[in-house]
């Protein structure tokens, strides 16, 4: 009897040590934690993690750092765990540079292409929600607001709200705000043009350019 509780118990202590030698579960290997889900797509798109090309996919987790690329035709939505919705457009790449729910902060980057942003209403005392290109950065308040990303410019549309935008570099001086119906356009080396009321057609090219079929 003796023998068999030994047995019994060498038996527990291996298996024990198997499991804690384990290698984690992979979800703990991903590092950042997710910033959101992709909600809504058109394949063809990816999200570029760790040097890795993942095929993008509805219900998938979207991390801290991640890079998420759309192809011709492709386009996706991602809900943020704030709440904030991105709806990235065809042929485009974004960037999620920085996210912390809790501290209301984050920053994206639309490298090219096409973004509709709804954006949280931000509470926190240094809270921020932040879009930027390659030419512009544009600073968000509980707003919704349109980018388009190109090697030369950046425009910027604000749907609802308020939106500060102002050059990337930061040695190009001026700042516009723009209201509920206007955008500007900024281009490489220069401060944003004037605040001006958007046409229903630019408004329209927008959002067909970025909306997915429910």
């Amino acid at each position: 009897m003796k023998e068999a509780k030994f047995l019994l118990t060498l038996a527990f202590l291996f298996f024990a040590a198997l499991f804690l030698a384990a290698p984690k579960a992979h979800s703990d290997n991903l590092g950042p934690h997710a910033a959101g889900t992709i909600t809504a797509l058109i394949p063809e798109d990816h999200v570029l993690r760790r040097n890795k090309t993942l095929a993008a996919a509805k219900d998938m987790p979207v991390l801290l750092h991640d890079v998420v690329k759309t192809e011709h035709g492709g386009r996706v939505r991602i809900t943020l765990s704030d709440g904030s919705i991105l709806n990235i457009g065809s042929d485009a790449q974004m960037h999620i540079l920085q996210y912390n729910a809790k501290r209301q902060e984050t920053t994206l980057e639309l490298l090219y292409g096409r973004l509709l942003v709804t954006a949280a209403k931000i509470s926190k005392p240094h809270g921020k929600f932040n879009v930027r290109s390659p030419i512009a950065v544009a600073g968000v308040v509980g707003t919704s607001l349109g980018l388009r990303a190109e090697t030369d410019f950046t425009d910027v549309l604000c749907k609802e709200g308020t939106v500060r935008i102002r050059n990337t570099d930061s040695n190009v001086p001026g700042e516009v705000i723009l209201k509920t119906g206007e955008f500007t356009h900024v281009e490489r080396g220069k401060p944003p043009s004037p605040p001006a009321l958007a046409s229903p057609d630019r408004i329209r090219a927008g959002e067909d350019a970025t909306s997915i079929p429910e």
